[in-house]
C-alpha cells in the first residue's frame, strides 16, 4: 500500500496536468480558427476584382449592342451578375472595408444608383439608343470601380501579412503545448502500464475463455439468422417478381428451351382478350396463336404472319421487333429477345396512339395543313411516279398551275380567316373536277396544282381547263358574304422524253404567267418561246442591275406639235439603252423589268434629271414631258424626288409636264392622290398618258386634276378608215375640253390621220409624221430648221 500511495499521487498529478493542457490547447485551437477566419479577408480583394471584371464585361456587351451587334440575352445575364456583385459589396467581410473610407462608400452607392437606373432600361437594351444611354452612365463609374479594386487589393495584402505573422506565433505556441501534452501522455501511459500489468495478466486467461464462448455463440446465431434471411429474401423476391410481372404496362411471356411457356403476366392475357388461366405454363406458341384467333382479336392471316416471323427469329436466334394490328384497330409492338438456353422472352407493348401519331405526322409532312391536299413534297413524288409510268407505257400527263385572281382583295376586305375559308372551298371544288387517279395539291398562298394522269387526247386537257375556269369563277357564299373571284391557269403536257417534276412545274408556271399577262381569267398552254422569253428577261434584269446609267443609257426627245400652228410646244423625254450588250431592246421591255425589280425609282430619277439638264440648252418657251411609273409612287417619295431634281438643275417647274398612266389613278390610294396634289403644288403639270387603253373612268377624271389627256396611238392607227375609232377620239376630245383639259393624239404618221384628228378638235399631235425621237443635238437642229421655215413662211 505504501508503494501504491505515491503512484496514486503521480497519476492524479498527470491527470490534472493533462486536463489543464487540454483546456489550454482548446483555447489555442479556438484562437487559431479565429486567425484562420481572418485570412479569408483576402476575399475582399477577390470580390472587388470580380466585380470590376463583370462590370467591364457588361460594358462590352452594351457597347456591342450600341453598334447594332451582340446579344440582348448576354447583356441581361451580365447585368444580373453585376447586381449580384453589388449585393456582395454590401455584406460580409466587404462591408467593413467599404465603411472604412467615404470614397469607397460613395463608389458603392454610385454603382447601386447605376444598377437601379439601368434595371429600367435593360429590357430594351437591344435598341442602340438605349444601349448608348446605359453606356454613357457606365463610363464615369469604370474608373471609380478600378480604384476600389486597387484599394481592396492593398487592404487584403496588409491583412494577409498581419494574419500570417499571428498564425506563425500561434503555430509555435501550439507546437510547444502539443509536445508537452505528448510528454505528459507518455508519462501517464508508463504509470498506467505499471499499475495494470498484473490485472492484464489475470484478465488474459479470462478473456481468451470468454472469447471462445462468444465466438461459438455468434457462429450459431449467424447460422440461424442466415437461414431465416435466406428464406425471407426468397419470399420477398417472389412477391416482388409477382407484383412487377402482373403490374407491368407491357405484356410478357417467357418460353424455355423446350419451347413451352414458363411464365406470363395478366397484361398479356388482357391485350388479347384471354383469361389468365388460359395462358398456363407448358403451353406452346402455337397454342397461344390459336387462342388469339378463336377470340376474334386477331385475324387468321395476321396471327399466322406474326407466328411465322417469330419462328424465323427463334430459328436464327435473333432479336427483333414485330408489329401486329389487331381486329379492334389496336397496334402491338412485339419485342422478341432470345436467351442463352434456347428459350426466349417476348414483351408486348400497345403502341396504338404512338403509331397513329406517327402516321399523322407523316400525313402532315406531305399534306397542306389548311386544305389537307397534298403539298409540294407529295406532289413531286406522285409526279415522279406518274412520269415513270408514262415513259413505260408511252402515255402523257398534264400539269395545271392555278392562281386565284383578286384573292388578295378578299384577305384585305374580309380578313385572313375568310380567305382561309375561301381556299378550302376552292380546294373542295377542284377536287370534284378530277378523277381518283389525278392529284390536286396546294403549294402555298392561292396557288394550286393539278396533275392530270393518263391523258389520252388533247381534248381532255382543254375540257378540264375550261371546267376549272367555269366552276371556280362561280360565286362563293361565306358567312353571308358573296365572294366572286376568277382563276388563271397555266398548262403543260409531258413530252414523254426527258420530263422531270421541276421542269414541268416551271413550264406550267410560265404558262400561268402568260395567262395573267393576257388579262387573267383564262388558261394558256406552255410554249418553248415562253422559257426563252423568261431567260431573256433574266438577262435584261442582270444587265440592268449592273448597268452604269451615265455610260450605257441615253435620253432622246420627240416633239409634240400644236395642231393649228404646227409649232413645237413640248418635247417628250424617252429612254434608250444603246449600251445594252445584248443588242437593241424596246423601251417598254426596259420599263417592265425596272418596275418589277424596283430599279425604276433610280432610273426614273436619272431620266428626269437628264431631261431637265438638257432643257438648259433649248429655247425657254418649250416645255418638257417626262413619264412617271406607278411604281415610283409606290416605292419612293416621288414629290421629294421631283423637287430635288428641279432644285439641282434649276429647271422651272411650270415648264415640266409629268405623264402618268391610268393604272396609277385606278389604284385610288391616298398616297397617290396626295402625291399628285403636292406635285401640282410645285407648279408641275400632270398629263394622263395612253388614255383609252385601260379602265377609262369619268370618276377619276373628276377626282384627279389633270392638265392634259394623251389619246393612245391604237385609236389613231385606223382613224382614217375606222369610224368607231374616230367617234371615240371625238368623244375623248369633247370630254377633255368640257373638263378644261387639253388633248394630244399620239402616233400620227400620215397626213390623212392628221386631217381626221384636226377635225375632232384635238389640240396637239405627236408622231413620226413630224419627227421620230431624236438626240439632243438632232432635236436642236430640228427646232432651228422649224423656226427658219416658220420665218420664211
Amino acid at each position: 500500500m505504501g508503494a501504491f500511495h505515491p503512484l496514486k499521487i503521480a497519476l492524479s498529478t498527470a491527470i490534472i496536468v493533462l486536463g489543464f493542457g487540454a483546456v489550454y490547447l482548446s483555447t489555442l485551437i479556438f484562437e487559431r480558427q479565429e486567425t484562420l477566419a481572418k485570412v479569408s479577408r483576402y476575399n475582399v480583394a477577390w470580390s472587388a476584382g470580380q466585380g470590376v471584371n463583370e462590370f467591364l464585361r457588361l460594358r462590352q456587351r452594351v457597347s456591342d449592342l450600341a453598334t447594332g451587334e451582340g446579344s440582348k440575352l448576354e447583356a441581361q445575364l451580365r447585368f444580373d451578375i453585376v447586381k449580384n456583385r453589388l449585393e456582395l459589396f454590401r455584406s460580409g467581410e466587404f462591408q467593413p472595408f467599404v465603411l472604412e473610407a467615404d470614397d469607397r462608400r460613395k463608389t458603392v452607392e454610385s454603382l447601386s444608383s447605376f444598377v437601379h437606373r439601368a434595371e429600367m432600361l435593360i429590357e430594351q437594351v437591344e435598341y442602340p439608343a438605349t444601349a448608348k444611354a446605359i453606356l454613357s452612365e457606365m463610363v464615369p463609374l469604370e474608373g471609380e470601380l478600378i480604384g476600389l479594386a486597387a484599394e481592396a487589393n492593398n487592404y487584403g495584402g496588409q491583412q494577409v501579412a498581419r494574419d500570417h505573422q499571428e498564425l506563425l506565433q500561434l503555430h509555435w505556441t501550439f507546437s510547444a503545448l502539443a509536445w508537452g501534452l505528448v510528454l505528459c501522455t507518455f508519462v501517464l501511459i508508463v504509470l498506467l502500464e505499471r499499475r495494470n500489468r498484473l490485472l492484464i495478466q489475470a484478465q488474459q486467461k479470462l478473456h481468451a475463455l470468454n472469447a471462445t464462448l462468444v465466438q461459438t455463440s455468434e457462429d450459431l446465431e449467424k447460422a440461424n439468422s442466415a437461414a431465416h434471411a435466406a428464406n425471407d429474401e426468397l419470399i420477398t423476391q417472389n412477391r416482388l417478381f409477382d407484383t412487377a410481372l402482373h403490374n407491368m404496362s407491357q405484356g410478357l411471356c417467357m418460353f424455355g428451351e423446350d419451347r413451352r411457356l414458363i411464365v406470363s403476366n395478366r397484361r398479356l392475357a388482357t391485350m388479347y382478350g384471354l383469361s389468365p388461366e388460359s395462358l398456363r405454363p407448358g403451353s406452346t406458341l402455337e397454342d397461344i396463336t390459336r387462342l388469339t384467333v378463336q377470340t376474334g382479336i386477331c385475324s387468321r392471316d395476321s396471327a399466322e404472319n406474326i407466328h411465322s416471323e417469330q419462328l424465323s427469329l427463334i430459328a436464327r436466334k435473333k432479336r427483333g421487333t414485330l408489329l401486329q394490328e389487331l381486329s379492334d384497330g389496336r397496334v402491338l409492338s412485339i419485342l422478341h429477345q432470345p436467351m442463352k438456353n434456347e428459350g426466349w422472352v417476348a414483351t408486348y407493348d400497345d403502341i396504338t396512339e404512338r403509331h397513329h401519331a406517327e402516321a399523322q405526322m407523316v400525313h402532315m409532312a406531305r399534306h397542306d395543313a389548311l386544305t389537307d391536299l397534298p403539298n409540294r413534297i407529295l406532289l413531286r413524288d406522285r409526279m415522279a411516279s406518274e412520269l415513270a409510268r408514262c415513259q413505260r407505257h408511252m402515255r402523257s400527263a398534264a400539269v395545271f398551275c392555278l392562281d386565284l385572281d383578286h384573292f388578295k382583295n378578299v384577305n384585305d376586305t374580309l380578313g385572313h380567316s375568310m380567305g382561309d375559308r375561301l381556299l378550302r372551298e376552292v380546294a373542295a371544288r377542284i377536287s370534284t373536277l378530277v378523277r381518283r387517279e389525278d392529284t390536286v395539291a396546294r403549294l402555298g398562298g392561292d396557288e394550286f396544282v393539278i396533275l392530270q394522269a393518263d391523258v389520252t387526247q388533247p381534248a381532255d386537257v382543254d375540257q378540264l381547263a375550261q371546267r376549272i375556269l367555269k366552276v371556280l369563277s362561280e360565286p362563293y357564299q361565306l358567312d353571308g358574304h358573296q365572294v366572286v373571284i376568277g382563276v388563271s391557269v397555266g398548262v403543260t403536257v409531258t413530252s414523254g422524253i426527258s420530263d422531270d417534276p421541276d421542269t414541268l412545274l416551271k413550264n406550267a408556271d410560265l404558262a400561268l404567267y402568260r395567262a395573267k399577262e393576257d388579262g387573267r381569267g383564262t388558261y394558256r398552254f406552255f410554249q418553248p418561246e415562253m422559257d426563252a422569253r423568261l431567260q431573256r428577261r433574266r438577262t435584261i434584269e442582270l444587265d440592268l442591275r449592273a448597268a452604269d446609267f451615265d455610260e450605257e443609257f441615253d435620253v432622246v426627245f420627240q416633239p409634240i406639235v400644236n395642231i393649228h400652228t404646227l409649232q413645237v410646244t413640248t418635247l417628250e423625254a424617252l429612254l434608250r439603252w444603246p449600251g445594252c450588250r445584248h443588242g437593241p431592246i424596246e423601251t417598254e421591255e426596259i420599263i417592265a423589268v425596272a418596275e418589277d425589280t424596283g430599279l425604276i425609282v433610280n432610273l426614273g430619277e436619272w431620266v428626269l434629271e437628264r431631261a431637265c439638264r438638257a432643257a438648259a440648252n433649248l429655247p425657254g418657251e418649250l416645255n418638257f414631258a417626262v413619264n412617271l411609273s406607278p411604281t415610283q409612287f409606290m416605292r419612293g417619295n416621288v414629290v421629294e424626288m421631283v423637287s430635288r431634281v428641279l432644285t439641282a438643275t434649276g429647271f422651272p417647274a411650270n415648264r415640266l409636264e409629268l405623264e402618268v398612266t391610268e393604272t396609277l389613278l385606278l389604284e385610288d390610294s391616298q398616297r397617290s392622290s396626295c402625291a399628285l396634289r403636292d406635285l401640282r403644288a410645285l407648279g408641275v403639270r400632270i398629263s394622263l398618258d395612253d388614255f383609252g387603253t385601260g379602265y377609262s373612268s369619268l370618276g377619276y377624271l373628276r377626282k384627279y386634276t389633270v392638265d392634259r389627256i394623251k389619246i393612245d396611238r391604237s385609236f389613231v392607227e385606223e382613224i382614217s378608215t375606222n369610224h368607231d375609232h374616230m367617234a371615240i377620239v371625238h368623244a375623248i376630245v369633247s370630254l377633255a375640253h368640257a373638263l378644261g383639259m387639253k388633248t394630244t393624239a399620239e402616233g400620227i404618221e400620215t397626213e390623212d390621220q392628221l386631217e381626221v384628228i384636226r377635225a375632232t378638235g384635238c389640240d396637239e399631235v405627236q408622231g413620226y409624221l413630224f419627227s421620230p425621237p431624236k438626240s439632243l443635238a438632232d432635236v436642236t437642229d430640228f427646232l432651228g430648221n422649224s423656226r427658219s421655215k416658220s420665218a420664211a413662211a
